[in-house]
């Protein structure tokens, strides 16, 4: 199959590069051209904007930071919509608002094309190792023409409604993660500064009703002292407050959420936004793994 793909970061030239290990033929665009290389160099063809991508390609993947990065690839110059043929597909990776999808999802329409929106979960490691969640909002005839692509990329494929229901769920989904985040790194916090072991701690809590995928990357993280991001903290405050925005819009008040949420927002305002997520924990004045101060 041939595909496209847009969008060669953290997660996107990992799917990029599964669909490539699977054996479809694939033209990759990216902004900075080095991202580009590896993937040439592997047999992959370069593209000099998103409209030439769409127009080689049955479907183009698509994995970029916000709105505004999926409204530039989608209709800026050279985008997407230049180059979009009839019966065309856009799988759309991105984590954006439910109303940036539709947007999008009605301008491909308008040129005989479909749109799906398929955010992703599993972080970086999911991404490498092509374990990925996927949750695709779209038609179910398109869904089942996209099975060869998300089977490269994923292993448990969710068809959760029409469009932008796959963008909600993800929202949902991060929403969770991040209050999750903000309650291990309180929580750690009071164990760590009374004096327990990280190690000694996890042996329990692992095993009870507090254990999360997200108190294990916290521990994980203040174990190894390691910053680089495997999601950053910008997008973590971006997916919040996009889960906020989808809230009031359903007319739903989210207090934990909204707490939770600032305590993100706080870290970034002291210049941590490309760093990892878990620095939440410094607002606490990071305490150490060893359970001293």
């Amino acid at each position: 199959m041939r595909i496209g793909y847009v969008g060669l970061g953290i997660m996107g030239r990992a799917m990029a590069g599964n669909l490539l290990q699977a054996g479809h033929e694939l033209i990759v665009y990216n902004r900075s051209a080095e991202r580009v290389r590896p993937f040439v160099e592997r047999g992959a063809k370069a593209a000099a904007s998103p409209a030439e991508v769409a127009a080689a390609a049955e479907i183009t993947g698509v994995c970029v930071t916000d709105d505004a990065a999926v409204e530039a690839v989608l209709a800026g110059p050279g985008g997407l919509l230049d180059g979009l043929r009839p019966g065309g597909i856009v799988v759309d990776h991105s984590t954006i608002s439910p109303g940036q999808t539709l947007r999008a999802a009605r301008a491909a329409a308008e040129r005989g094309a479909e749109w799906l929106d398929a955010p992703v979960t599993g972080g970086d490691k999911g991404a490498a190792a092509g374990t990925l969640t996927i949750m695709v909002g779209g038609t179910a005839a398109g869904f089942h023409r996209l099975q060869p692509y998300l089977q490269a990329v994923g292993k448990t494929l969710v068809h959760v409604g029409d469009s932008g229901k796959g963008q909600l769920v993800k929202l949902v989904n991060n929403f969770i993660g991040g209050i999750a985040l903000a309650a291990a790194a309180e929580g750690l916090t009071i164990g760590l500064r009374g004096g327990v072991p990280l190690q000694t701690m996890m042996q329990v809590l692992s095993a009870g009703s507090a254990d999360s995928v997200s108190l294990r990357l916290m521990a994980e993280r203040l174990q190894s002292g390691d910053d680089k991001p495997g999601f950053s903290l910008a997008n973590r405050l971006k997916d919040m407050d996009l889960a906020l925005a989808a809230a009031r819009a359903l007319g739903a008040c989210l207090p934990v959420g909204a707490v939770s949420t600032e305590m993100f927002r706080e870290r970034l305002a002291a210049g941590e936004r490309d760093m990892d997520q878990t620095v939440i924990v410094r607002r606490y004045g990071e305490p150490q793994a060893g359970g001293t101060r």
